[in-house]
């Protein structure tokens, strides 16, 4: 479908990336090339990362590209051979993008020379067909905003334990005052909150999911599946009244805006709070469990990079790849997201999420790499949404369990492929 070896023509010259010649065969005229943004909460990060670039030369003009449905209309441009040259991918583990990468839409990132500015413990996770197609940015976690000013007028620090936690909730409660802010209208957000309970104390649902898919324990005879639910559940006694009304951008607003204590998500929010509230005061921590906080914490890839296989202009791409992964760009990246770089050199100020950081640096994490496929994530975020309602008195924990094992199973070639799963 695609001419790969003139492809590899055009990025080598004499075995050698192009990245030390690019700029002497320009013409007079700027190459365009297009950067397509897909996370939201990141637009106008890097809307300012691209225009300092355009900025920094004359040669190449990075135009963004910004749609109200990014999912949809990066798959119509696939079909209609019009792939942009740049695009942000969300994870590494997405069914999309290994339907990107072996469907010959994205070119490998393996000779490009940048794959050794990843630190370590990453690589590995990102090879699809034995190549990598993305480059990752960052990594982030799921946890609990915690309004720090809120907390000190209440003679309260951070939580350390999920009982502290649970008697502040009820305090707070008990005051008339919201404690927690959700965002249920975004049926996107249901399983963050979950992830952010199950994973600090039961890690992976990897193994949780290849033995469902197995037979040998089904969903609803794991111990951690139920009882982290019924926890996050229970949480929901502390929030606003019918959540399933209040989108992600309007809960971002409640907590920004100091009309709720606590905020369950993940650390992507952080800019977005800033942006609305740059002198909050807040911290971000893994969710308090009931033990001593000695586990890993779980990360998850986030923004990466990835080029077109049929880029017109590789050797400008790889250009503005230079410039993006430079020590001062992605720290002014890092800071702004809150994500955790996974470029060497990359990280400035996360002291919000310090917990986190401290872990990160000693490599105390897990690299959460499940991929799902889309049924089943489908037959979750219904069953949830059922749970959060609470109109069906029948349907409770156990139900939605099942039902999400029978989807699991459903797919179990492609589960238990996919997770290498032995």
């Amino acid at each position: 479908m695609f001419a790969g070896a003139m492809l590899l023509t055009l990025i080598f010259i004499a075995g050698k990336p192009m990245r030390g010649s690019c700029k002497k065969n320009y013409s007079q005229e700027p190459i365009e090339l297009s950067f397509f943004l897909r996370k939201r909460e990141t637009t106008h990060i890097f809307e300012t990362i691209v225009d300092k670039f355009n900025q920094s030369q004359d040669e190449i003009v990075v135009r963004t590209v910004i749609v109200p449905n990014p999912d949809t209309e990066l798959k119509m441009r696939a079909l209609n051979e019009e792939f942009p040259d740049i695009v942000e991918m969300i994870g590494s583990s997405d069914e999309s993008i290994r339907q990107y990468a072996l469907g010959g839409y994205l070119m490998p990132l393996d000779d490009t020379g940048f794959l050794d500015r990843i630190m370590e413990g990453y690589e590995e996770y990102l090879m699809m067909d034995e190549k990598v197609y993305i480059l990752p940015l960052s990594v982030n976690f799921r946890g609990l905003f915690l309004n720090c000013d809120l907390l000190e007028r209440r003679g309260w620090g951070v939580p350390e334990s999920y009982d502290e936690l649970h008697n502040l909730l009820e305090e707070i409660k008990a005051d008339g005052e919201q404690a927690m802010v959700f965002a249920d209208k975004d049926d996107w957000t249901f399983h963050q909150g979950w992830d952010a309970v199950y994973t600090v104390e039961w890690g992976s649902r990897r193994d949780a999911y290849c033995m469902a898919a197995e037979g040998t324990r089904p969903l609803q005879e794991n111990i951690g599946m139920s009882s982290s639910l019924e926890k996050y559940l229970k949480l929901r006694e502390f929030g606003q009244e019918k959540s399933w009304e209040t989108g992600y951008d309007e809960a971002i607003s409640v907590f920004a805006q100091e009309k709720a204590y606590m905020f369950l998500q993940g650390n992507w929010a952080y800019s977005a709070i800033k942006k609305q509230n740059p002198d909050i005061d807040m911290a971000f921590i893994p969710f308090p469990t009931d033990g001593e906080d000695d586990s890993d914490v779980f990360v998850k890839l986030d923004s990466s990079i990835a080029i077109s296989a049929t880029c017109a202009h590789p050797e400008a791409v790889l250009e503005f790849l230079e410039y993006l992964l430079s020590e001062d760009v992605m720290k002014y990246y890092t800071e702004s997201t809150g994500a955790y770089s996974c470029i060497k050199g990359g990280n400035g100020d996360l002291s919000f999420a310090q917990r986190f950081v401290d872990k990160l640096k000693k490599n105390e994490f897990v690299l959460e790499m499940v991929t799902v496929p889309g049924q089943v994530n489908d037959v979750r975020d219904r069953g949830l949404l059922r749970l959060i309602l609470g109109q069906d008195e029948t349907y409770d924990v156990r139900e939605f369990l099942e039902e999400l094992d029978e989807a699991i199973r459903m797919r179990k070639d492609e589960i238990l492929d996919d997770m290498k799963w032995e």
